[in-house]
């Protein structure tokens, strides 16, 4: 028995597929600097290998993000300075969009679950340490 059905709600659809290809074709020509490009990969080295970039945090990391969390950033940020109305990549943009991007990519280990560490705060340390060159 359903409860309900979704033409009740009358919603609208706001983009068409033609629309959502168009603003993706967008995305993808935001312009990301190599500076920016060598960011984003020390970014997500720092969740794979924390010792090396001294993290207070790094006894409590099990697994960092994989090669597709960086692709996941690398669009994000484009997506971010799009919608800000931008044709270029800040690092104020891959910050912006780190903890959404990176949170569930994180896997604490059980000491840090135990010692209740929070995966943002361990994001915000990264952001903190992993500077722009």
């Amino acid at each position: 028995m359903t409860l309900f059905s979704f033409d009740s709600f009358d919603i609208k659809s706001f983009f068409t597929p033609d629309l959502i290809k168009q603003v993706q074709d967008f995305v993808k020509d935001v312009y990301l600097d190599k500076k920016i490009e060598d960011y984003i990969v020390r970014l997500i080295d720092c969740t794979r290998n924390p010792k090396e970039y001294k993290l207070k945090t790094a006894q409590y990391l099990s697994f960092g993000a994989s090669p597709r969390g960086t692709i996941a950033l690398f669009i994000a940020s484009k997506g971010r300075a799009f919608l800000n109305g931008r044709t270029y990549v800040t690092p104020q943009d891959v910050k912006e969009v780190a903890h959404l991007t990176l949170r569930h990519r994180i896997t604490l280990n059980y000491e840090g679950q135990a010692e209740e560490i929070k995966v943002d705060d361990v994001i915000d340390e990264i952001l903190s340490v992993v500077s722009i060159h």
